[in-house]
């Protein structure tokens, strides 16, 4: 006789799903959750015709941001997400990123990358990068003095100020 779910565990699989319908990679999905990941091999074989991406996971968030406009909309990104969650904590919520990439993708009309988007929260919240505030524009962005791209202000970049 199977075990019944408790709600928290419903829960956890739905955004489990979610997070591979999204193309999150699965190790990310479970650490996030916790899921094993033969199981989230099997839901990303029904769910993509293509199989899950294999080789190294990509170290930090430096990886994804490749000029201007990349920093530009990680950085709102990253900004919606410190909006649902304000306190200083080190690790990424799982419904809470499914969140605000669903307000992100309805204020930049178009999808982000969620493995970017998780490397962007993860990195700004355990300080591997700076979350700094541009002294121009006031407007919060991804700085790190080891990437080209995120040693100023994105916004101010692509203004061409």
């Amino acid at each position: 006789m199977a075990a019944l779910l408790s709600p928290e565990d419903i829960e956890n699989h739905r955004v489990a799903h979610e997070l591979v319908r999204l193309k999150l990679r699965l190790p990310l999905v479970n650490h996030l959750t916790g899921i094993h990941i033969k199981p989230l091999r099997r839901q990303w074989n029904k769910i993509h015709p293509n199989s899950p991406p294999n080789g190294r996971l990509r170290e930090s968030v430096r990886a994804f941001i490749s000029d201007s406009f990349s920093g530009a909309e990680l950085a709102s990104f990253v900004a919606i997400y410190n909006r649902l969650a304000p306190d200083v904590e080190n690790s990424v919520d799982p419904a809470l990123l499914l969140r605000a990439l669903t307000m992100h993708a309805r204020i930049a009309h178009r999808e982000l990358d969620i493995n970017a988007a998780y490397f962007a929260i993860r990195d700004v919240r355990a300080k591997i990068v700076e979350w700094r505030r541009c002294g121009r524009c006031q407007t919060g962005f991804i700085y790190s003095p080891a990437a080209f791209h995120m040693r100023s202000c994105p916004f101010c970049a692509l203004l061409g100020s």
